[in-house]
């Protein structure tokens, strides 16, 4: 009897100590599919990616283009996002342009971060300056909006500059806590040149 019961004191703490790990984070299954069959793809130039998943809005579509031509005439001039559900219906979109060095997109991350099998997408990209960039990572869920924006790199001292702001415009304020803390990780392992 007393042997029962510690185990079941173990199966308690084994599950206390696993509850959070799975809760921190659980990824979209989603697949980048041929543009021949994504009808919705016709309608843009200069594609990038495109990612298809499903989840409780149904069928997702994130179509990312961006136009060549600035810097040397190789980098990106822009950086478009587009989010459909369904086959047709914009959920948001994103849009940013930059006519001097270029827009270099970083990285996308799909993710369920509330296990609210709703996606969130993250969108981080490096407005390209001499020595300082401006960099930004876009997060949405649901067609809400949040941001954190800032600037990293080194200054003519060779000195690390990194700095962020994510509660400015479509402040994380109001954001959950989860969002806030995953977001943050993001921008600083991709931008934090102190961690270099």
């Amino acid at each position: 009897m007393v042997k029962t019961t510690k185990k079941l004191k173990m199966k308690k703490l084994t599950i206390l100590f696993f509850l959070p790990i799975s809760i921190i984070s659980q990824e979209i299954d989603f697949f980048e599919p041929n543009l021949r069959d994504v009808p919705l793809a016709r309608k843009y130039k200069n594609i990038v990616k495109v990612y298809s998943w499903f989840d409780s809005l149904g069928k997702n579509t994130l179509i990312i283009t961006a136009r060549d031509g600035c810097g040397d005439g190789y980098d990106k001039c822009d950086l478009r996002a587009y989010h459909y559900t369904g086959n047709s219906n914009l959920l948001w979109d994103i849009k940013d342009y930059e006519k001097g060095l270029g827009i270099e997109l970083d990285q996308i991350e799909l993710t369920d971060i509330d296990d609210d099998d709703i996606a969130e997408i993250s969108i981080l990209y490096t407005i390209r300056g001499r020595s300082i960039s401006t960099v930004k990572l876009i997060m949405h869920e649901k067609g809400k909006k949040y941001a954190i924006r800032g600037k990293t790199g080194y200054d003519y001292n060779d000195e690390c500059v990194y700095e962020y702001d994510m509660y400015g415009k479509n402040s994380f304020e109001s954001a959950k806590s989860s969002f806030r803390g995953h977001a943050l990780g993001l921008y600083s392992d991709m931008y934090n040149c102190y961690s270099d």
